[in-house]
Parts: structure tokens; C-alpha cells; sequence
């Protein structure tokens, strides 16, 4: 019988290591899906890819496992089923360890015994269902589902009692003996994101309503605070309902909403955040609690990056709050789904604020879903590649959570892809093909070969977001008839916020610079020395004590402080241009653009943007003042001025062109590893470089060597930072 596996995630050499029986493991894994026909590990093709992988250096597995397979109607507990689970992935792979995203969704029977314990959607009534065939059970997640509400407290104590038993019966098991880590699951695709969030307005339930009022009662105090902060004499705690969906997608000022008279929208969805952080909290102490050595805690949370522009309505807020919680050791993301971002030439980079979690201690995974030409994607037939283009995507997402000190599962839908070459071939995984399991040995390697060493990522630049912000912005839910599956839907309501995340992020993993990214709520104790650009993203609430640290710790030793859309237009109490101005110095006006074209030229760099649409964006006006962007009208746009301690820039529509940040880092002192525009990583000891033409590079690294090399089209090149010499080619 094997020893039971003691688990646990350390900061060493300051990375968040994950360590197993005493030892540092690298954190890269093979996962199967929830799909009937590739989810259970004893059968014939999922064993033949945890095998594969096995053979390949992988000795990191995970699997699902429901409360509902393994409790009867009555909290019978049946553990057969989770048993074989794991003994399947044991049996391919002796030795493997075991991660179990345990899904802790009501059954429906449970949901339909207790209707005022579910979610309620702000625009339309929840939709009943009947399960046919092999359903699977996340597939309608994304409705309107009768689901069990996040803050029922009835839910919440059926899913505690379950969980607490599961782990510490299964943990006495020989099979419990192998498991690493438990990953609590719930909400949209076991990833919490609030129930049919993209096209309705969740939770209006009672469970949720009566939680809000609690939470009111505890923030303002009583009745007559929170008439106060709301504006309406005599209001009733018992007259609090959940806005509905007009209050939500109302602005006050552009995509802003005013703090003054929209406090009630602001508080509610700060609830919601809060809440469901502390429902994950609460269930990752329960796994801690009823484990009976240690084991890794983990989560789908934190992301923050292509949400769709449902960020408020189902995103993470309160990423912090869980990153603070010593009870949760690993947050999970799947990685952006943007058009530009996933395909080959794409940047792979993931949902999460990387660099924030791992300076929290906490490990980061991200989720490698990328379909290969070996059997194809499930979700868009249309879908094409290579062996040699799926080499280059699989080995730039894998890499990329490493060189910011985190690791990787490989997702398989490939079984359920389909069968691809009939008449001699059944069902494969996306990765059964022999280059691209060496290529997942070679990238075990490196990694593996980092462990013992310091982790180190020189960057320069720091964009810091702060999630809060979207409290504070209007979100607009998507047309369910408009919406296809796989294609990213656009917001109808705020063009801006899109730009603000996803593209800034795109364009600065291509643009030769190496940048970091935080969250505004640790900026009081962030070690801003080694950056000389820092731009303030998603921050359109910053309140007094934060512009206090912006003008005193940030604004200094020469750095350049960029405010990009609305940075500082709210400090909670008032909103608007003047507001901003306050905090940039910069005369702001809010303008009605008929095109809202922006014309950039940033270092001999010109970039040009528009949101195809009038609009109500940022313009400025002062004669002391360098504009460096403006209207179609002519108004300015963009606007810098040098003082002595820093240089400040206001941009109203965030630079999306690699180019322009790369000179804009230069105006800053930034290093530039790459001149061309195309994914360039550096961290962990490696720099990899992404590119579609392929050609001759002269690659910089900073305080390392100058790196002469010839890239081969459709390729990704891992070099050592360190020596320059070429690991992966």
C-alpha cells in the first residue's frame, strides 16, 4: 500500500512551489474533462492518454468527481465511483498523484425541493430542466439554470457536510492515498462565475436578497445608514431588493456610474464579490479541515482578463480576497478565448493577474484547451492546423504561466472531438501524436530543471487593474440569440474596458517589453524600484488613500505614470472630469466624440483607433501641457507633462498596437528585448519568443546576453536567459 501523499505549496526562492512528500514538483499536468466519453480514467481512451503522458515525464493527473455521484438522496455516501477514479489514473500511471476538481452542485432534486435557495435572474425566470442521456451537467450552466444560489446558507451547509465526509472518508482509502490536492468546484463550468451570466442578470433569488440585506445592515450600520449612503429617506431594509437589470446598464457619465446616486448598484454587486470569495474561501477550509494531513487547497478564481464584458456580473472582484485567505493555496484559470490571443501568432496568455497571485504565495495554473489538428475542436468544425503550428501553440501556452512562476494542465477535449480518420482510427486525445508528446517531455525538462533555482522576472513595466473598478462600470448582457459558442461576444454598452484589459495586455506581450501586472489593492506595500513605466489600466475608483500613494510613492524617481480611459474618475464620493483632474493635474472634460477616433503618436510611433461609434470619452485642455494624441475634431486625446519627480500621461483610449508600447517604454527608460511585433516571454530563467514570419532577430535580454538567432516561421524558440543558448529550436 502506498504511503499517503503530503502536500503543501511553499514560497521557495521566491517562487510558489509546489512541494509533494517533501520534494518540489514542477507544476505541469494532464487533465481529462467532464465529458461523458473521455471523463472517467479506467476507460479505454483516457487511459491510453494518462498512460502517454505518464511515459512523457508527467506525474501530475486530475479528474472530476460530483458530490452527486458520490452521496445518495438521503447523505448515503458511496465512494466506488471516486475510488475508481483515481485507481484508474493510478493504474495507467503508477506513481501519478491526483488532483479531484470535486463539484459541489445541489442535485436537482435538491434545487426543486427548496426553490427559494436558488438563483434568481434580474430579467427572467429561471429555466427548469429534465437531464437526457449522458447530459453533461455543466452544459447549461451558462442559461438561466435552476441552480442552488451561492448564498443560501442551506446550500452552503448540504455542500460543507458532504465535502467534509468525502475527504475524510476517501483520504482513509488506498486510493485517497495519492491524492494531492482537492480543487473545489461550482458555478458556470465548475469556475464561479455567477449562473447564465453572460446573457441575464443573476442572483434576484431570495437566499441572495435576504444575504444582501444582512450584508447592508453590517456595512452601513442600520437602517438609516444605509438610507443615507443610498440616498432615499426612509428606506426600509426590508424594501431592499437587488437592482434589476435597467439600474445595472444605467450609466451616469459615459460607462461610469455615479457613487452618489447608483450607491445602491455599487453596494450590491461589492456584495455579490464578496460573498462569493468568502462561499470559495469557506469551502476550500472545509477541505483543509477534513483532510487529515496536508493537501493542496485549490480553485478555478481570479480571472480578470476576457470576461466578455460581463466582468461585474460574473467575473472575480474580489480576486484579493481569496489571494489573502491562507486557505486557499492554487488559483486556477483557463486562458483568453480573443480571437487574436488564441491562434497561432496569438500571446496564450492567461485569464488571471499572474504576477499578483504569485506574490500572494499562491500557486497559479493556468488551463491548456487549445484544440490540435490530431482531432480537431469540438466546438468549431471549422477549425484547421498542423503538427509543426500545433508545436508552436502548445509549446508557447505552456510556457507561458511558467516564466511567470506558475504551471500548466493540459485539458482534453480531444476524445469528443470526434473520430478523425474513420476507417483506422477511433477517438484521440489532442496530444496523442508522438512530436507532441517530445514536446511535452522537453518542456518537463526545463521546468523540472528550474525548480532548484531562483525565480527571477526582469520586469520593468507594471500595469496595474484594479477588478473593483468594474463595481463602478456598466456591464450590458449579451442577446442569447446572437451568441455562438466559442466566438467572443462584444459589449453593446462599454467599448472601453475591452481595450483597457484585453487589449493592453495583448499588445504589451508583443511589444519587446517585459511587464508585470498587479492589483491596485497592493500597491501600499508593492516594491515599485524596479519599474519606470507603470500605468494604471482598469482604475477608474481610486479612493483618497490610493491617489495619495499614486502622487507620493508612484509619481517619483523619474517614473512615467500613465492613466489610461477613465484611471480616477470616481474617489468614491464624486465622480467626473474634475475629479480626474485632480489626481493628474491635467484639465479633463468629458466629450461627446461623433467618431471617437483617436490619433496617437507616441517616439515617432503612430497609432490610430476608434470606437466606430459616438461616444463620451476623455479630452483635455491646458497651453503648458504636450498633447501626443487628439480627436477627429482635433480636442486632445492624449496629453503628457514632465515635472521633476515623474512624468504623467493621460490616454483616453488605451494604445492596442505592440508598437506603440514598445515607445512608449523607451520615453520611460524601459528595456526592449524585440523589436518586432510578434509574443516575446522572459522569466524563470527563460526568454521565448512567438513569431509567424520567422527571420533574423537580435534579441536583447536585460542584464544578460544580446542573442543573434534565426527564427523559423510558425515557430516558438526558447532560449536561456542566461546564456543565450537555445534550449528549445
Amino acid at each position: 500500500m502506498r504511503t499517503p501523499v503530503v502536500a503543501s505549496v511553499e514560497v521557495r526562492l521566491g517562487r510558489p512551489t509546489l512541494v509533494i512528500n517533501g520534494q518540489p514538483e514542477a507544476p505541469l499536468m494532464y487533465a481529462l474533462t467532464d465529458c461523458p466519453g473521455s471523463r472517467w480514467s479506467w476507460e479505454e481512451v483516457p487511459a491510453r492518454n494518462i498512460a502517454l503522458f505518464g511515459a512523457h515525464g508527467c506525474r501530475l493527473f486530475q479528474a472530476d468527481i460530483w458530490l452527486e455521484q458520490v452521496f445518495g438522496p438521503r447523505g448515503g455516501i458511496n465512494l466506488s465511483l471516486a475510488r475508481r477514479q483515481v485507481a484508474g489514473i493510478v493504474d495507467a500511471c503508477p506513481g501519478a498523484f491526483v488532483m479531484l476538481r470535486v463539484h459541489l452542485n445541489a442535485t436537482p432534486e435538491w434545487c426543486e425541493a427548496n426553490p427559494d435557495e436558488c438563483v434568481g435572474y434580474a430579467d427572467c425566470a429561471a429555466e427548469p430542466e429534465r437531464r437526457r442521456g449522458l447530459e453533461r451537467w455543466v452544459g447549461r450552466d451558462n442559461d438561466a439554470p435552476v441552480r442552488a444560489s451561492f448564498f443560501s446558507e442551506k446550500w452552503r451547509e448540504w455542500a460543507r457536510v458532504r465535502l467534509a465526509r468525502f475527504c475524510a472518508e476517501l483520504a482513509a482509502t488506498p486510493e485517497g492515498a495519492s491524492v494531492f490536492a482537492i480543487q473545489v468546484a461550482c458555478g458556470v463550468y465548475g469556475e464561479w462565475h455567477q449562473y447564465g451570466f453572460f446573457c441575464h442578470d443573476p442572483d434576484t433569488g431570495p437566499a441572495a436578497e435576504s444575504a444582501f440585506r444582512r450584508w447592508l445592515l453590517a456595512r452601513h450600520g442600520d437602517e438609516a445608514g444605509i438610507a443615507r449612503a443610498w440616498g432615499r429617506p426612509g428606506l426600509s431594509v426590508d424594501g431592499v431588493r437587488a437592482p434589476d437589470s435597467a439600474a445595472r446598464e444605467r450609466a451616469h457619465a459615459a460607462i461610469l456610474r455615479d457613487p452618489a446616486g447608483q450607491r445602491d448598484v455599487i453596494d450590491y454587486f461589492t456584495f455579490l464579490h464578496e460573498g462569493l470569495a468568502d462561499t470559495v474561501i469557506g469551502m476550500a477550509a472545509t477541505v483543509r479541515g477534513s483532510w487529515p494531513r496536508p493537501v493542496v487547497t485549490a480553485s478555478f478564481f481570479g480571472y480578470f482578463y476576457c470576461l466578455f464584458g460581463r466582468e461585474a456580473a460574473g467575473g472575480h472582484l474580489a480576486a484579493g480576497r481569496v489571494m489573502a485567505s491562507p486557505h486557499v493555496d492554487c488559483l486556477c484559470a483557463s486562458p483568453v478565448y480573443t480571437p487574436t490571443a488564441m491562434p497561432l501568432g496569438g500571446t496564450g496568455h492567461s485569464k488571471g493577474l499572474v504576477g499578483a497571485v504569485r506574490r500572494a504565495g499562491k500557486l497559479w495554473l493556468d488551463e491548456m484547451d487549445r484544440a490540435t489538428s490530431v482531432s480537431g475542436c469540438p466546438w468549431d468544425k471549422t477549425f484547421e492546423s498542423s503538427i509543426p503550428d500545433d508545436v508552436a501553440v502548445f509549446r508557447r501556452n505552456l510556457l507561458q504561466p511558467v516564466t511567470r512562476g506558475g504551471g500548466v494542465w493540459c485539458y482534453d477535449f480531444g476524445p469528443v472531438a470526434g473520430t478523425p480518420a474513420f476507417t483506422r482510427l477511433g477517438p484521440m486525445g489532442w496530444w496523442d501524436e508522438p512530436r507532441l508528446q517530445a514536446e511535452f517531455s522537453g518542456i518537463a525538462g526545463l521546468a523540472r530543471g528550474r525548480i532548484g533555482l531562483p525565480f527571477s522576472r526582469r520586469a520593468d513595466v507594471l500595469v496595474i487593474h484594479d477588478p473593483w473598478s468594474f463595481a463602478h462600470t456598466v456591464g450590458a448582457r449579451h442577446i442569447p440569440a446572437e451568441m455562438v459558442f466559442g466566438v467572443m461576444p462584444v459589449s453593446r454598452v462599454d467599448p472601453i474596458s475591452r481595450l483597457l484589459t484585453d487589449g493592453v495586455a495583448e499588445a504589451l506581450h508583443q511589444s519587446g517589453l517585459v511587464h508585470d501586472d498587479a492589483l491596485l489593492s497592493e500597491l501600499p506595500g508593492l516594491d515599485l524600484s524596479p519599474y519606470r513605466l507603470v500605468v494604471f489600466a482598469t482604475a477608474a475608483f481610486l479612493d483618497p488613500e490610493r491617489r495619495a500613494l499614486i502622487r507620493t510613492r508612484v509619481a517619483s524617481a523619474g517614473r512615467h505614470v500613465v492613466l489610461l480611459g477613465y484611471a480616477g474618475w470616481s474617489d468614491g464620493s464624486a465622480l467626473g472630469p474634475a475629479v480626474a483632474g485632480d489626481l493628474s493635474g491635467f484639465a479633463t472634460r468629458l466629450h461627446r466624440a461623433e467618431k471617437s477616433e483617436q490619433t496617437l503618436g507616441v517616439g515617432g510611433a503612430t497609432e490610430v483607433l476608434s470606437l466606430g461609434r459616438p461616444f463620451d470619452v476623455p479630452a483635455f485642455d491646458a497651453p503648458d501641457i504636450q498633447v501626443a494624441g487628439r480627436w477627429e475634431d482635433g480636442s486632445a486625446s492624449a496629453v503628457r507633462r514632465t515635472g521633476d519627480d515623474a512624468t504623467w500621461w493621460a490616454i483616453a483610449l488605451p494604445p492596442v498596437r505592440p508598437g506603440t508600447w514598445r515607445a512608449l517604454g523607451r520615453e520611460a527608460g524601459c528595456h526592449v528585448v524585440n523589436e518586432c511585433d510578434e509574443t516575446t516571454l522572459l522569466g524563470d530563467g527563460f526568454l521565448i519568443v512567438h513569431t509567424v514570419a520567422g527571420g533574423r532577430r537580435t534579441l536583447s535580454v536585460p542584464g544578460g546576453p544580446t542573442i543573434q538567432a534565426d527564427l523559423a516561421p510558425r515557430s516558438t524558440t526558447v532560449f536561456d536567459a542566461e546564456t543565450g543558448a537555445t534550449l528549445l529550436g
